[in-house]
């Protein structure tokens, strides 16, 4: 079997959770022999990655990547105002990319063809163009759902009703594009059940983020009473969520309990977010090695506002056994419960209350810790995930 997948974005190194996500297929469909080719956009800010890639990788994935510039300008911005295009989704599109794939196509067979994301879609017409393969559509998130909860969170009247037509074109144009595939493959089940809803009528199926959870040892926490957050701060629903956490969530803990320390980490955090750094929050930055920055300190922290489809950070703090304090959008997706191996919160009090039980009911924050991680290891290891994605490629995919 060979499959050709294509990326928003480079996907090695697995630095940040769509990475992860698209790397984990990667990774896996190679140890099971699975012949992949990769190619990718690399977008404005993702460029540095390339020189991190091994030749291992490059070889094996006959890996391709195609620089991209996908900042907001203001002018292609305000002239979009007057198309019926989605500003999202036209930033992503790249002749060369196109060029290339159509020349790929061209030379070579695929069984299986998987676009990894929403902002793949423009490539669909060059790929109907060249080839009659099976194309899958692996849906990372809702994109729309995002914009939307966006727009509902802000304040300002013309910041508020820009967004919401963001949202809507955004929604127009995902609507449109699952109608396009031959098959879906949705990143949790509130997402699958979406679509469906919504009139999806091709095979789909859920393919969850994994992780090799079963080799993660659960350490001993080195800082104690520490709270943290770890997460691509290049990401607008992060940035919100923790504005929101440290303006109206941590000063409400640290009034009740002045002992803990919120450390926060992650890769391009904006340097407004130094400004809160002090007595009682640390800003650590990019750091080295994320498992090791999730062992050392004691308490995680999701609170996300907006957002979709699956957070990979919840999985990966589970599988390394963390208690962890999340809205029910940062936990949408996961099978988590509520109590048992996640404490759920969507008000400033509610999220002060559920940090505060967890440093004042250690036994109970620890039977949290344990049921997380059996809770990863159980229903997000690799090896049944790979096994549910390739009885699935088989439906599309005959054997000569």
């Amino acid at each position: 079997m060979r499959i050709l997948q294509l990326c928003h974005k480079p996907p090695y190194p697995p630095d940040d959770g769509g990475s992860i996500a698209m790397n984990q297929i990667t990774s896996g469909l190679l140890d099971r022999d699975v012949e992949v080719k990769v190619m990718a956009l690399a977008p404005t800010g993702t460029q540095g990655k390339l020189e991190n890639i091994p030749r291992e990788y490059i070889r094996k994935t006959q890996f391709e990547s195609f620089p991209i510039d996908t900042k907001v300008k203001p002018l292609p911005a305000l002239l979009n105002l007057f198309t019926r295009e989605s500003y999202n989704i036209s930033r992503f599109y790249c002749k060369k990319f196109s060029e290339r794939l159509g020349t790929v196509l061209s030379e070579d067979t695929f069984d299986i063809i998987q676009l990894e994301g929403l902002y793949l879609a423009p490539y669909i017409p060059v790929i109907r163009q060249h080839t009659g393969t099976s194309v899958l559509f692996r849906s990372h998130n809702i994109e729309h759902f995002i914009w939307e909860r966006m727009a509902k969170a802000t304040i300002n009247p013309l910041k508020k009703l820009y967004l919401k037509m963001l949202a809507a074109r955004l929604k127009a144009f995902e609507m449109k594009t699952v109608h396009r595939v031959d098959g879906l493959l949705a990143i949790s089940p509130v997402d699958l059940r979406f679509f469906e809803k919504n009139g999806f009528a091709q095979p789909a199926v859920t393919i969850p983020v994994g992780m090799d959870a079963g080799s993660r040892k659960k350490t001993e926490v080195i800082k104690k009473n520490t709270v943290f957050h770890i997460g691509s701060m290049d990401w607008r629903p992060n940035q919100e969520g923790l504005q929101w956490f440290l303006e109206t969530i941590w000063p409400l803990v640290v009034k009740k309990n002045p002992e803990l320390h919120f450390v926060l980490a992650g890769k391009s955090i904006p340097d407004a977010f130094y400004h809160y750094q002090g007595k009682h929050v640390t800003v650590a930055g990019e750091v080295p090695d994320a498992l090791e920055f999730m062992q050392s300190n004691q308490l995680m922290v999701v609170p996300l506002r907006s957002g979709g489809g699956m957070r990979v950070k919840i999985i990966e703090g589970m599988a390394a056994g963390k208690a962890i304090v999340s809205t029910s959008i940062g936990a949408e997706g996961i099978d988590c419960t509520h109590g048992e191996n996640i404490l759920l919160a969507d008000t400033p009090m509610e999220m002060a209350d559920a940090i505060l039980f967890c440093f004042s009911n250690q036994e109970a924050m620890k039977e949290i810790e344990n049921k997380a991680r059996s809770f990863a290891i159980e229903k997000h290891s690799m090896k049944p995930i790979i096994d549910k994605l390739l009885g699935f490629y088989q439906r599309f995919y005959t054997s000569e």
